[in-house]
């Protein structure tokens, strides 16, 4: 789990945090009453350059002299439009009684002998909604595609996703290889000339048949 500190600010006076080097938050869930927080922009820069959507993080808030634990994932990031730099984050911390819905990552790793063939990858889905505890919830469904070859696919019914379940069909694909409209054609191109050839090759043999048999 990552870890991440962050200290309790007054409603207001965002902009002015941002020019000290803090970001504005917000930690809101169905067990307690929002937070408005603030975290330095090169801790927060730190953690988001290793997380996905679906990683669990130790929220560590420090309120003077009290300091509240939480666990707590990203809900939204909001950005500048002209400079790209983070502006405002939500983390949602859940209700650890109850399952809750939430969109996990895939990562394709390997390169699938069918690729190497000349097929292509086909990456049907960027995450998967999953449903379950949030303890249960991976941060992260790794697909491994070295084994798959033209033609084959890894579906949702292939992949362990231990204690949460799928919301999606177990048949649904989830990456596919496929050969591209240039391959098919060359096949059948290929094969539409060792065809003639055979049709030449049984034509002339015929020819010479009958030539012998006239003799």
């Amino acid at each position: 789990m990552s870890t991440l500190e962050a200290k309790v600010r007054p409603v207001g006076k965002a902009n002015a945090l941002r020019r000290m080097g803090w970001i504005p938050a917000v930690v809101y869930g169905p067990t307690m009453e929002t937070i408005s927080i603030a975290i330095e922009r090169k801790k927060l820069q730190a953690l988001f350059s290793h997380i996905t959507r679906s990683s669990h993080i130790d929220l560590s808030i420090s309120d003077h002299a009290d300091e509240k634990d939480l666990d707590v994932f990203v809900k939204r990031t909001q950005y500048d439009s002209v400079t790209d730099k983070v502006l405002h984050v939500d983390f949602y911390h859940p209700d650890t009684e109850k399952p809750l819905r939430l969109h996990v990552p895939i990562k394709v790793v390997g390169e699938s002998v069918g690729v190497k063939a000349g097929g292509v990858l086909n990456v049907l889905f960027d995450t998967v909604r999953v449903h379950g505890m949030a303890k249960d919830i991976p941060s992260l469904i790794t697909l491994d595609v070295s084994d798959l070859d033209l033609g084959e696919a890894i579906r949702v019914k292939d992949v362990d996703l231990g204690e949460v379940t799928p919301l999606l069909s177990p048949e649904r694909a989830l990456v596919t290889i496929v050969a591209p409209r240039g391959i098919e054609v060359e096949e059948i191109a290929a094969e539409e000339e060792l065809l003639e050839e055979e049709t030449e090759g049984e034509e002339t043999a015929a020819a010479e048949e009958e030539s012998e048999e006239s003799t």
